[in-house]
């Protein structure tokens, strides 16, 4: 009979960039390089990942499950797993361990690892992202708020209640991996259903049911969210970031920047700045 996981006391065995740790969660980025590969183990409290950068592999009861960049894993208490870090790049996580008691609400339902999908977890993401950054007295409030949020959406998800947890095509994920891999360069509705042989009416149907998207915003989503962490954690310049995230221009990446996040790229930078400094 083997012997059970270890359970440790540490939230991760990456590398914290920055965090907040609250009467009953923490929030905090974690940097993990690089063929980091960590046993089975499991931890105290519940944790919802949010993989913002990279390639990260969790392997639970047995399954590895490969997540990339926008990818969400809820994981219960205690619960039994090994990680690794695939490819070359660093993986960069927003990790919210949530105590035990406050997951008892999920515990009796489906107390298994899994993936989570939805639009909202993606916004959700972003404003406590955001939020971790601000160091201001609400920013404690938000993120409590905020947390509560993804635990209603991960019950609603994880007991099927939810449109989103309906079974969606094998070939819808073969079109997101296509796209998470080339949102960089010049995609379209067409092309992407071209590359996986599915009609492009058929894919614009499935990407709104499943993922409540379409698939240029989606596209867009993307290349912003490469933007926003190469303006919080580069000092590349503004030109570049706009085309190595997949726009025309600077302009380009100006105009959707303000519509997605509200503010300008250089002033998001300025205020990151300022907040590091």
């Amino acid at each position: 009979m083997s012997s059970p996981a270890p359970i440790v006391a540490a939230h991760t065995f990456g590398r914290v960039l920055r965090g907040r740790e609250l009467p009953w969660l923490s929030v905090e980025e974690v940097a993990m390089p690089a063929g980091m590969s960590v046993t089975e183990h499991g931890h105290e409290g519940a944790q919802l990942y949010f993989l913002l950068e990279g390639c990260y592999a969790e392997t639970a009861n047995g399954v590895r499950h490969v997540l990339r960049a926008g990818d969400a894993w809820l994981r219960p208490p205690r619960a039994p797993h090994a990680n690794a870090v695939l490819g070359e790049q660093d993986a960069l996580i927003l990790i919210v361990t949530v105590d035990p008691g406050r997951y008892d609400g999920l515990a009796g339902r489906r107390a298994e690892p899994r993936p989570l999908r939805s639009v909202l977890l993606d916004e959700v993401r972003t404003e406590m992202v955001r939020e971790l950054g601000s160091g201001d007295a609400a920013a404690a409030t938000a993120l409590e708020g905020w947390t509560l949020l993804l635990l209603s959406r991960a019950e609603r998800l994880c007991c099927g209640s939810s449109p989103e947890a309906a079974a969606a095509p094998e070939w819808l994920g073969d079109a997101v991996s296509h796209i998470e891999s080339r949102f960089r360069e010049a995609l379209s509705l067409s092309s992407v259903a071209g590359a996986i042989g599915i009609h492009p009416a058929t894919l614009a149907a499935a990407f709104r049911r499943y993922r409540g998207t379409s698939v240029g915003e989606y596209i867009r989503e993307l290349r912003l969210r490469h933007a926003h962490l190469a303006l919080l954690h580069s000092t590349r310049p503004l030109k570049q970031i706009a085309v190595d995230s997949g726009f025309f221009d600077q302009a380009h990446l100006g105009r959707c920047f303000v519509r997605r996040f509200g503010v300008p790229p250089a002033a998001l930078r300025s205020v990151a700045s300022r907040a590091a400094g």
